[in-house]
């Protein structure tokens, strides 16, 4: 785990401790589980599928943070999840450089739509192969997500950036 110290940062530290608890916890049990998996079996691929939910929803969390506490602009409405994804993709000119590169981009992408079949479809078009592959798109996306947010932070900190107060 990284050591910010930033405030902005700082403050993402719980949220970034829950995701990791929970891929952790995910994994282990696809250790345990992984030929229920390919089997087809509803409640494995629905604990899998939950905890790929629950770590995407983890990353986004941070986004929204960092969007609210650095960029002082928090995406609302219908479009939201994409448009945070997409407002960290872009750099801020005097506020902060870009956040996620076109591979982190596509990933989180790829995953945002996993977790929108996992909340609004009710496991019902789950496939194994899908999940499994949404599980490894996690096990990449996730240390480049962290990479990028510690890299963000040292660049942030490195050029003497201060946070924007809130009034």
């Amino acid at each position: 785990m990284a050591s910010y110290s930033l405030p902005a940062f700082a403050r993402l530290t719980p949220k970034i401790h829950r995701a990791e608890r929970e891929l952790a916890q995910m994994e282990a049990f696809y250790e345990k589980h992984a030929a229920e998996m390919a089997a087809n079996d509803w409640g494995a691929m629905s604990a899998i599928s939950a905890g790929i939910h629950n770590v995407y929803n983890g990353i986004e969390d941070v986004l929204l943070s960092l969007a609210r506490d650095i960029d002082d602009d928090v995406p609302t409405g219908p479009s939201a999840h994409q448009d945070v994804l997409d407002q960290m993709a872009s750099e801020v000119s005097g506020t902060r450089p870009a956040l996620i590169d076109l591979d982190l981009y596509e990933a989180l992408a790829e995953l945002k739509g996993f977790r929108h079949l996992v909340r609004h479809r009710y496991g019902f078009d789950l496939k194994p192969d899908k999940v499994v592959e949404n599980l490894e798109l996690l096990r990449h996306a996730f240390p480049m997500f962290m990479a990028a947010v510690t890299k963000l932070e040292a660049a942030m900190r490195d050029d003497g950036a201060t946070e924007t107060p809130k009034t």
